[in-house]
């Protein structure tokens, strides 16, 4: 009988334990609202500075190679004979960054998926973390991919294609290769690596943390790195049944103030936020037209199009086609002009191209499926 009792204490000291357990999880849980104070100097002292330079928060300058690259993949350009003959100059050249998105692009090939995998691979075994992180366990497309359960590779296996690749990579072993090859480029100051890193870490979601976590998210801004801030606005929001709204008043305005802070320095996903919540902000949409976004021409489509004459218009819609090589204009709007209604000399598109300034808001971490977004 006494053992039978025995257990029964064990059982309730157990079930104690793990009450208590839960109980200060539950207290140590992270309320967003106690970082509203420690925005408060950010804020004030930013919250009213427009950038003058364009490329502010542009992930790089036109004068690197790699420009054009990304400005093509974030408008959503198809990769016509001129984006192909751009990457082959890269790559000739030894340029890896082009290497690595032309091999997570070419993986979609079953016919060339062993060949891009060897690139990744010859460039891990250099040392470039970026590689490494596309075939490791953290990785979406090497799953999807590089997996014995991907269809492609069964019909790949019937094709007779080489699939040596399948259950080789997607491992932990090949992700802390990635986090190694970042701490080095953290180390020399590269803020994406520094995120990544503070990431893996789990900074963000440490109760103990919290306030590291937002002083990093904050010097992030302040040097004009804004996607963690974007990632922060983010874990702000909750889901419900009426789409995702923001967990309190007090929240919302933090996130809106955050927001208009990247938006003053161009940051494109920051602008089309603002530009919804301030439609009739017309300075705001002369800086989103000179970035490119494209967040301006479907808000000029949508809401403002009653600004404008059909010539105009018909110039505007042009002036979208030629950037990002879309007719949708033509095609979607029905009481927009149709494509051979007026000749295009009437509209000075070279013109005003020339005078556009886009920045780059992806990078090298950012998934296939958001590269094209604003």
């Amino acid at each position: 009988m006494s053992v039978y009792k025995n257990i029964r204490k064990i059982a309730f000291l157990l079930f104690v334990v793990i009450a208590i357990s839960a109980c200060k999880e539950k207290e140590k849980a992270i309320n967003p609202e106690d970082d509203i104070p420690l925005f408060k100097d950010f804020i004030e002292a930013n919250i009213d500075k427009v950038a003058d330079d364009p490329y502010i928060s542009s992930t790089l300058r036109p004068d690197d190679e790699m420009y054009e690259v990304l400005l093509d993949l974030q408008r959503g350009i198809p990769w016509d004979d001129q984006i192909q003959q751009r990457f082959s100059k890269l790559m000739s050249e030894g340029n890896e960054h082009a290497m690595i998105i032309k091999a997570r692009s070419g993986l979609l090939n079953i016919e060339k998926r062993s060949y891009w995998t060897s690139v990744l691979t010859d460039l891990m075994e250099k040392g470039n973390p970026y590689a490494a992180y596309w075939l490791s366990s953290k990785s979406n497309i090497c799953h999807m991919y590089l997996g014995s359960r991907n269809l492609g590779n069964k019909v790949a296996k019937d094709l007779g294609l080489d699939t040596s690749y399948e259950n080789k990579y997607c491992t932990e072993e090949i992700y802390q290769k990635a986090v190694e090859g970042f701490k080095k480029l953290a180390a020399q100051g590269d803020l994406r690596a520094q995120y990544f890193l503070l990431k893996d870490k789990g900074l963000d979601k440490s109760v103990e943390k919290r306030e590291e976590y937002i002083k990093e998210v904050i010097r992030f801004a302040e040097a004009h790195y804004y996607k963690p801030l974007m990632d922060y606005t983010d874990s702000l929001q909750k889901q419900t049944n009426n789409g995702v709204v923001f967990r309190s008043k007090e929240l919302e305005k933090l996130a809106f103030d955050l927001f208009k802070i990247a938006s003053n320095n161009n940051y494109i996903p920051a602008m089309g936020t603002v530009m919804y919540y301030e439609e009739n902000n017309d300075e705001l949409f002369e800086r989103m037209k000179k970035v490119g976004g494209s967040y301006y021409f479907l808000s000029m489509a949508l809401d403002r199009s009653d600004e404008l004459n059909k010539q105009e218009k018909y110039c505007h819609a042009l002036l979208y086609e030629k950037i990002f090589k879309d007719s949708h204009y033509f095609v979607y709007y029905n009481d927009w002009p149709d494509k051979n209604d007026y000749d295009e000399s009437i509209c000075e598109i070279d013109k005003e191209i020339a005078e556009m300034k886009p920045m780059i808001y992806i990078d090298y971490f950012t998934k296939s499926d958001d590269w094209s977004r604003g």
